[in-house]
Protein backbone atom coordinates (compact mmCIF):
# COMPACT_ATOMS: atom_id res chain seq x y z
CA UNK A 1 0.00 0.00 0.00
CA UNK A 2 1.28 3.43 -1.21
CA UNK A 3 0.85 5.95 1.59
CA UNK A 4 0.21 9.79 0.73
CA UNK A 5 0.09 12.98 2.86
CA UNK A 6 -3.67 14.87 2.41
CA UNK A 7 -3.37 18.24 3.66
CA UNK A 8 -6.21 19.72 5.94
CA UNK A 9 -8.13 22.76 6.18
CA UNK A 10 -6.39 25.86 3.83
CA UNK A 11 -2.78 23.68 3.30
CA UNK A 12 -1.55 22.84 0.17
CA UNK A 13 1.12 20.19 -0.91
CA UNK A 14 3.46 20.98 -3.45
CA UNK A 15 6.58 19.31 -5.57
CA UNK A 16 9.45 22.04 -5.77
CA UNK A 17 10.74 22.85 -9.45
CA UNK A 18 12.80 25.78 -9.29
CA UNK A 19 14.76 27.85 -6.74
CA UNK A 20 14.88 31.01 -7.86
CA UNK A 21 16.18 34.49 -6.47
CA UNK A 22 13.72 37.54 -5.60
CA UNK A 23 15.12 40.70 -7.80
CA UNK A 24 16.60 43.46 -5.84
CA UNK A 25 17.65 41.15 -2.75
CA UNK A 26 19.92 38.69 -2.61
CA UNK A 27 19.19 37.56 0.60
CA UNK A 28 15.47 36.34 -0.55
CA UNK A 29 14.41 33.37 -2.56
CA UNK A 30 10.89 31.75 -3.57
CA UNK A 31 10.13 28.34 -4.71
CA UNK A 32 7.97 27.81 -8.25
CA UNK A 33 6.37 24.14 -7.98
CA UNK A 34 3.19 21.74 -9.12
CA UNK A 35 0.36 21.26 -6.86
CA UNK A 36 0.21 17.73 -5.83
CA UNK A 37 -2.64 18.03 -3.18
CA UNK A 38 -5.12 20.30 -1.88
CA UNK A 39 -6.68 20.89 1.59
CA UNK A 40 -10.95 20.97 1.73
CA UNK A 41 -10.63 24.84 2.61
CA UNK A 42 -8.57 25.75 -0.48
CA UNK A 43 -10.57 27.89 -2.95
CA UNK A 44 -8.09 29.24 -5.18
CA UNK A 45 -5.77 26.85 -6.58
CA UNK A 46 -6.11 23.36 -8.01
CA UNK A 47 -4.29 20.20 -8.38
CA UNK A 48 -1.62 20.51 -11.24
CA UNK A 49 -1.56 24.11 -11.12
CA UNK A 50 1.89 25.59 -10.89
CA UNK A 51 2.49 28.17 -8.26
CA UNK A 52 5.15 30.49 -6.84
CA UNK A 53 5.86 30.65 -3.13
CA UNK A 54 7.73 32.54 -0.31
CA UNK A 55 10.95 31.26 1.42
CA UNK A 56 8.81 32.35 4.61
CA UNK A 57 5.82 29.83 3.90
CA UNK A 58 7.35 26.42 3.48
CA UNK A 59 7.22 23.47 6.00
CA UNK A 60 9.06 20.89 4.24
CA UNK A 61 8.50 17.49 3.88
CA UNK A 62 10.98 14.30 3.23
CA UNK A 63 8.74 11.42 1.37
CA UNK A 64 9.76 7.77 1.62
CA UNK A 65 11.52 8.25 -1.86
CA UNK A 66 13.78 10.75 -0.30
CA UNK A 67 11.60 13.17 -2.28
CA UNK A 68 10.96 16.95 -0.82
CA UNK A 69 7.96 18.43 -0.73
CA UNK A 70 6.26 21.29 0.90
CA UNK A 71 3.23 22.53 2.54
CA UNK A 72 1.97 26.06 2.31
CA UNK A 73 -1.08 27.60 3.62
CA UNK A 74 -3.14 28.87 0.89
CA UNK A 75 -2.96 32.90 1.03
CA UNK A 76 -1.55 35.72 -0.97
CA UNK A 77 1.15 36.19 1.80
CA UNK A 78 2.68 33.07 1.45
CA UNK A 79 1.47 31.99 -2.20
CA UNK A 80 2.92 34.88 -4.95
CA UNK A 81 1.57 33.74 -7.91
CA UNK A 82 -0.23 30.74 -10.14
CA UNK A 83 1.02 30.47 -13.59
CA UNK A 84 -1.39 30.83 -16.23
CA UNK A 85 -0.43 28.74 -19.62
Amino acid sequence: MIKTWKPLGKNILFAPQLKDKVIGDTSRFFLIGEVLQIGDEVKTIKVGDTIGVTQWALNKIVMPDKAEHFFVIESDDYILAVLNE
